[in-house]
């Protein structure tokens, strides 16, 4: 004999185990939501846990991707270079924003260039 649940109970218990994993994993919800046809906008600060400057380039393009990138901090900027290996902190010490996105911008394009020509 097997036991016997409620579809709904069952289907709730499975959401809420879903939204509990997304909640804690803000680059997963992101690749989620980057699958649906629809437009979500975030916090910036809650961006930062989850973009991918390699992802930004690759899709959108060097310009679309450095206009992005300039509306963040130079704080979450470097943050996300370091997450993606494209510099240190010592390469990014004392830069500006600008300096920021440029260095991960062309670093970033070498890496896909690199990536691809395998």
């Amino acid at each position: 004999m097997t036991d016997q649940h409620d579809p709904l109970e069952v289907i709730d218990k499975f959401l809420g185990a879903l939204r509990a994993e997304l909640a804690a994993n803000p680059e997963m919800t992101y690749r989620i939501i980057k699958s649906l046809p629809v437009s979500v906008s975030f916090d910036a600060a809650e961006t930062v846990n989850f973009v991918n400057p390699l992802e930004l380039i690759s899709q959108n393009g060097v310009e679309s991707a450095r206009e992005m990138l300039l509306a963040f901090k130079p704080a979450d900027l470097k943050k996300m270079a370091q997450r993606v290996n494209l510099a240190s902190s010592a390469d990014m010490a004392r830069l500006s924003v600008d300096d920021l996105v440029a260095l991960i911008v062309d670093r970033g394009s070498r890496k896909i260039a690199e990536r691809t020509s395998f």
